[in-house]
């Protein structure tokens, strides 16, 4: 396999775009120059941790250059095989609403090219510089991808479905530009955000900040979980637990819709490594026995919560997910973070946290135009899951 690919697109200058297989062979100074910091999910030390950790997924890096010579704009995309053991088959029937039939999904086994990040919400896969436009830079992207893609074909490993994850509200206008390119927008799930007010200087302003029936039930979950051990995990705790954590992020991922593969204890603790301080790891202990764990990455104000394993046959007793949701606004005070990103999922649950829900999208496309076009009206049906939306502070904090 080739190191690198050089190709050339027009916008209104001449760019040219370098294609690495490996983050090893990025030109690290011009990569840092376009990121600066901008995203930890695209710093070098995070996707090094990534790509290290999951030697089943092939790894793609782009960088532009304008006629200068000059970094505009950067990119990344994973290449993951997606077969029946990444989609809980019932789940997802019922979600389209019998319009895929099960016996499909039971037969899959494709290449998937996910342009993002496969495990983080967000616009993780591209960063620009000023130098071009979001939609310059956007029509620099969809190239790129469909360069790898040619690659890939040429190579006999064909690309199936290509999917650019995924857009903040803020982006829609200009990421619609991507249906040019024959992608499918595609509705998922919200992703849950609380914003700290900024008169809530602890926790317990955060507490006193609810209305009396949820903070009644907060109370309940902090003495519910009274018993657990929490324990904020090193390195080298992670490396001694390898196997529980995969066991407890696995009884997770069982549950879930559908999921581009699975990360593994492994790349955690390369992460950890990477990022320090700020990869927040705590490990919840019952009478000596791990029974979950929680991870959140730091940013400038924010905290996002990443990956959660909870062994289920202790949750319900000792309120151990609820627990974990409070830690991390715990934690957003103690870092002086503002915003929370406690993600997809359990929408109601962390709705009485405070969390309010944000739209999301990404974008679809199927290598074969015919079959593109039979599953654009599906992944439309896709719909974001109902749920009941609590509202667990004083009247004021929503005005």
């Amino acid at each position: 396999m080739s190191t690198d690919c050089k190709t050339s697109s027009s916008i209104s200058t001449e760019i040219d775009t370098l294609i690495f297989n490996s983050i090893d062979h990025v030109n690290e100074r011009d990569w840092d120059l376009v990121q600066s910091g901008g995203n930890v999910y695209l710093s070098l030390p995070y996707l090094k941790a990534l790509e290290s950790g999951l030697p089943a997924f092939d790894f793609r890096y782009f960088i532009f250059y304008n006629n200068l010579k000059q970094p505009v704009g950067l990119g990344y995309c994973q290449i993951v095989k997606v077969t029946q053991k990444e989609i809980n088959t019932d789940a997802l029937v019922k979600r389209m609403g019998g319009l895929l039939p099960k016996k499909l999904l039971n037969s899959l086994d494709l290449r998937v090219l996910i342009c993002g990040n496969a495990f983080a919400s967000g616009e993780n896969g591209f960063m620009f510089t000023d130098k071009i436009s979001l939609e310059q830079g956007f029509n620099l992207l969809a190239n790129a991808i469909e360069e790898i893609n040619h690659t890939e074909k040429k190579l006999n490993r064909k690309v199936a479905i290509t999917l650019i994850k995924e857009f903040w509200p803020q982006t829609f206008k200009v990421s619609d530009h991507l249906k040019e390119y024959g992608c499918s927008e595609v509705n998922i799930d919200v992703n849950m955000i609380l914003t700290l007010d900024d008169s809530w200087k602890t926790f317990d302003d955060y507490l006193q900040a609810m209305n009396s029936k949820f903070r009644t039930k907060a109370k309940h979950v902090l003495k519910k979980s009274a018993d657990l051990e929490i324990v904020d995990f090193t390195p080298e705790v992670i490396k001694n637990r390898l196997d529980e954590i995969d066991e407890l992020y696995n009884f997770i991922v069982d549950k879930a819709n559908f999921s581009f593969g699975r990360l593994n204890a492994q790349t955690l603790y390369n992460i950890k490594l990477a990022l320090g301080k700020d990869f927040l790891f705590k490990g919840y202990y019952l009478k000596g026995k791990l029974i979950g764990f929680s991870t959140a990455t730091a940013f400038e104000n924010v905290l996002d919560g990443n990956f959660i394993g909870l062994d289920y046959e202790f949750n319900q007793s000792h309120a151990v997910y609820q627990r974990i949701l409070y830690d991390f606004i715990q934690h957003a005070f103690d870092i002086g973070a503002k915003v929370i990103k406690i993600g997809r999922t359990a929408e109601e649950i962390k709705s009485g946290v405070g969390a309010t829900p944000t739209e999301m999208k990404f974008y679809a496309k199927h290598r074969n135009k015919v079959t593109n076009a039979i599953l654009r009206p599906l992944v439309q049906n896709l719909k974001p899951s109902d749920f009941e939306l609590r509202k667990p502070f004083k009247v004021e904090y929503y005005k």
